[in-house]
């Protein structure tokens, strides 16, 4: 399978509408007390969460120059909120004359984020290497430890699990979306999840605790993840991760391949 203007469309739609179905989830917790909004402007999706600050969640993705105006728009959007603009921009929707359009908005480009993808079939399954890691599916009650693992995971704060936990348990019964717990020498170590959209599946997330690593958590997630996909009748898997950072590393070993890297464009400060 070689990559055509048509299968990155396909994996940018995946994302667009695993990000749509999560921030519309916690948009029905307490009555969108975080302050979600979803706007399609055109071929662009903006994503915003006016309480959590940052980018993870304010950000725009999709065809963002699929009209003449859709840059000053998505940009009053966001300004109007007081909340930075963030483009994660694919190659087949740009070209020289919009990325000057988006210089001369104040916006550079500050990054760049690999997309991997496999064909999933019979020779993509495989066993985790290390026999002692059990992956299990979350059970409901089980999303406080979700947030704690996924909080010391990623390094941030302790008081953020609750959230963290909140915003995930209100989706375990959304269409498309799967948890898993692992655990090491009978000890919950690491949690992951994955979406599934028209036969395509994503990598959502995975954390693993910093004192569990290294023992191949990680990679046994994404093949679990591999088998589980091809179990839902799943034609591909794609995923995210930092260009050369060892999320993307573990992903090529499971045996996914780059796709393009993205160019993540914000706003000068």
């Amino acid at each position: 399978m070689v990559i055509t203007k048509n299968l990155a469309d396909n994996f940018e739609m995946t994302e667009i509408k695993m990000f749509e179905s999560r921030l519309n989830a916690i948009k029905e917790i307490q009555n969108n007390a975080m302050g979600v909004e979803v706007v399609q402007f055109d071929g662009a999706y903006a994503f915003s969460i006016k309480n959590i600050p940052g980018p993870s969640y304010n950000v725009v993705k999709g065809d963002s120059f699929s009209s003449e105006n859709s840059i000053d728009k998505i940009l009053s959007f966001y300004r109007a909120r007081e909340i930075p603009v963030r483009f994660d921009l694919a190659p087949q929707y740009v070209n020289a004359t919009s990325l000057q359009k988006l210089h001369n908005a104040g916006l550079f480009q500050s990054d760049f984020h690999a997309t991997l993808y496999c064909k999933l079939n019979e020779e993509t399954v495989g066993k985790t290497k290390n026999s002692c890691i059990k992956i299990r599916q979350i059970k409901e009650d089980e999303f406080d430890c979700y947030g704690n693992i996924y909080v010391e995971g990623f390094g941030m704060p302790a008081f953020l699990a609750e959230s963290v936990a909140a915003n995930n348990q209100v989706l375990c019964d959304k269409p498309g979306w799967s948890f898993y717990i692992a655990s090491l020498q009978n000890e919950d170590v690491g949690v992951s999840s994955f979406y599934v959209y028209n036969g395509t599946a994503i990598l959502a997330a995975s954390a693993v605790k910093p004192t569990a690593r290294n023992q191949g958590i990680h990679q046994a997630f994404i093949q679990f993840r591999i088998n589980e996909a091809l179990k839902q009748n799943c034609i591909l898997m794609i995923g995210h991760a930092k260009f050369a950072s060892i999320s993307q590393n573990n992903m090529e070993r499971c045996g996914l391949k780059m796709a393009y890297t993205k160019s993540i464009w914000t706003e000068a400060t």
